[in-house]
């Protein structure tokens, strides 16, 4: 009998050794929930539309009332990303999105099927491409700023991945400013 439990002991202590040893203890800030790559710790990049993609300036549009949240990124280099024009080209393609939702911390893996429709469009001046594969984690969420990281994958010519910061803007009179409220 008391071999039987020092054998129970044995295994019992391996278990809790085998599990400790297992335990990482490295910054999960680029992992992510998903079956997907992990995040790039670095600025947003890839290829859109087969043309080599960093990205370089974006935002997310306060709806004034009920619509949806508009997102933008290019890689122009724009003055100013809230009343700038993101009018995307073959050699500066655009990633737009809308979500019914505010922006808020937390991740959610792009999909569309029954029930699901959250999804990006990649836009190269003349063709829209919906991407359905890939992640979006937001980190922060601050009155001027949405901060975050994203994953996304569609066929061999539409992979980005990496972090970006966007400009929060709302409507100022007639025109869209960096929000103050």
């Amino acid at each position: 009998m008391k071999e039987i439990k020092a054998y129970t002991f044995l295994i019992i202590c391996g278990v809790l050794i085998i599990g400790a040893c297992g335990k990482s203890t490295e910054d999960d800030s680029s992992k992510s929930s998903t079956n997907m790559p992990d995040y790039e710790t670095t600025t947003l990049s890839g290829k859109i539309a087969g043309v080599s993609w960093t990205f370089d300036t974006g935002r997310v549009v306060v709806p004034s009332s009920g619509s949806t949240y508009s997102y933008s990124m290019t890689s122009d280099n724009l003055s100013n990303a809230c009343s700038s024009t993101y009018s995307g080209s073959s050699s500066h393609p655009k990633i737009i999105a809308s979500r019914s939702e505010a922006p808020s911390v937390g991740e959610e893996e792009l999909c569309f099927s029954s029930g699901c429709s959250k999804t990006l469009t990649f836009y190269d001046g003349s063709m829209n491409y919906i991407i359905t594969t890939g992640k979006i984690k937001i980190d922060t969420v601050t009155t001027t700023e949405v901060t975050g990281k994203m994953y996304a994958k569609s066929g061999s010519d539409h992979e980005i991945n990496g972090t970006f910061t966007l400009s929060r803007c709302c409507l100022s009179g007639s025109n869209y400013a960096l929000c103050s409220e």
